[in-house]
């Protein structure tokens, strides 16, 4: 009887043992599906992505380019104004506005003449946007 129950139990060992190796299978075949599920799909989707983040990073390199060509414009017409309002004196605005819209005198214009051609207005060379962003010349939808 001592023989039976030894066989019992080692029968139940087996039992449990043959269980614990089928979850174990179980658990092999779900880790080799996920992994070709991963290898099939998400790596490709991945690729992709990063692929689509390649494109984008060259246009934020682009856009900084633009950025820091727009700041240096920028800085070039300041500079400009600056001079040309040491140059010309700092009137106040009204009386620009009263000199733009009369003539200057003839015995004045000679006497000024050497500094008008010291001071010649040469306009900047500026940019088009629309060089930078062709999508502008489109028509709208």
């Amino acid at each position: 009887s001592i023989f039976i129950l030894q066989i019992e139990s080692l029968d139940k060992s087996l039992e449990d043992l043959l269980t614990r190796v089928d979850e174990f299978v179980g658990m092999l075949d779900m880790i080799r599906s996920d992994s070709s599920q991963v290898v099939n799909e998400s790596i490709p989707q991945i690729y992709t992505k990063a692929t689509e983040m390649r494109h984008i990073y060259r246009k934020i390199d682009k856009l900084e380019a633009f950025v820091k060509m727009i700041g240096n414009s920028v800085a070039g017409l300041e500079e400009r104004v600056i001079k040309a309002e040491t140059d010309l004196g700092a009137f106040p605005s009204t009386f620009k506005k009263i000199l733009h819209t009369i003539s200057i005198p003839s015995f004045l214009n000679k006497s000024s003449s050497s500094r008008q051609q010291q001071t010649l207005y040469e306009p900047p060379v500026l940019f088009k946007t629309e060089d930078y962003f062709p999508c502008l010349n489109e028509a709208p939808h």
